[in-house]
């Protein structure tokens, strides 16, 4: 009878201390990015032999998508860039997600485009971090790291997401210190007129090379980065992009053999990876 009670202070205990595991990210201070210079000369620099490492959702290997300790951990790691997908809520909130159900990452069947803030704010991350609204990124890591934010949302929408981010990099102050990637050229037309100091990434979805071809020659001379899924950039196209003027990028790396194709064989200018770590040294090691 003893160890049953024991055995229950103690589970009690563990779920009550929880909640402080969870906010210790939050409670902590901010970590700095090392070594951090500013965009443009980081863009100037983008380069084979010095590509970008651009830190996807943060550091999805050990920590939720777009967590604190997510973002602490790949800056830790190296990065001078965190990413944000940003969804516009019912109530026109900036929400960092990748999806814009919430299923997957807190178990609860909510959509943010078709939801309030006051519901949205009710669910949890696995790690009992809230879903961080794109001011609240902002709030905390300030100007100690750069910001490369997706603006995301579902077929047919218009550029309200755009608008939004328009306005709350303004607010913020933080135009010097992010660059945009969108599917959208009218998209990225809009955050380009706004704002033309803004540098913007263009995530191309094709099937063939002929057809990334006809993209890349089409695209505008403004964008600075050209971005293809790692498989299906090939030598070509990178020769291309390149002709034309614009940085190179890939996604997503995820194992040693990523590294090596994105790094080595094709050479990319800056690459989004799920281990800012490995990729990090691996850099060093191949220069």
């Amino acid at each position: 009878m003893k160890k049953i009670k024991i055995a229950s202070i103690l589970l009690l205990l563990t779920v009550l201390t929880l909640p402080l595991v969870a906010t210790s990210a939050q409670a902590a201070a901010a970590p700095k990015a090392k070594n951090l210079t500013s965009v443009t000369q980081s863009i100037n620099h983008a380069a084979p032999d010095s590509p970008i490492i651009f830190s996807h959702r943060g550091s999805p290997y050990n920590n939720p998508d777009h967590s604190f300790s997510g973002y602490n951990q790949a800056i830790k790691d190296g990065t001078q860039y965190i990413e944000q997908d940003v969804w516009l809520s019912k109530d026109n909130k900036l929400y960092v997600s990748h999806d814009d159900n919430l299923k997957q990452s807190t178990g609860h069947n909510v959509t943010i485009s078709t939801s309030n803030s006051s519901q949205i704010d009710k669910v949890k991350l696995h790690n009992g971090e809230k879903i961080h609204q794109l001011k609240d990124i902002f709030k905390r890591y300030g100007k100690k790291v750069h910001y490369i934010i997706e603006t995301k949302k579902n077929a047919g929408d218009n550029t309200d997401t755009e608008k939004a981010l328009i306005k709350e990099l303004k607010k913020a102050k933080m135009t010097n210190n992010v660059i945009m990637q969108d599917e959208s050229l009218p998209g990225i037309e809009a955050v380009h007129k706004a704002l033309r100091d803004v540098p913007t990434l263009w995530l191309l979805d094709s099937v063939t090379e002929r057809q990334y071809s006809e993209q890349i020659e089409n695209a505008p001379r403004y964008i600075k980065f050209i971005s293809i899924r790692l498989n299906q950039w090939t030598p070509k196209l990178v020769k291309l992009a390149h002709k034309n003027g614009f940085k190179t990028n890939g996604w997503i790396l995820n194992t040693y053999n990523d590294n090596y194709d994105a790094l080595n064989t094709l050479k990319l200018d800056s690459v989004f990876t799920n281990n800012t770590k490995e990729t990090a040294q691996l850099i060093n090691r191949w220069k």
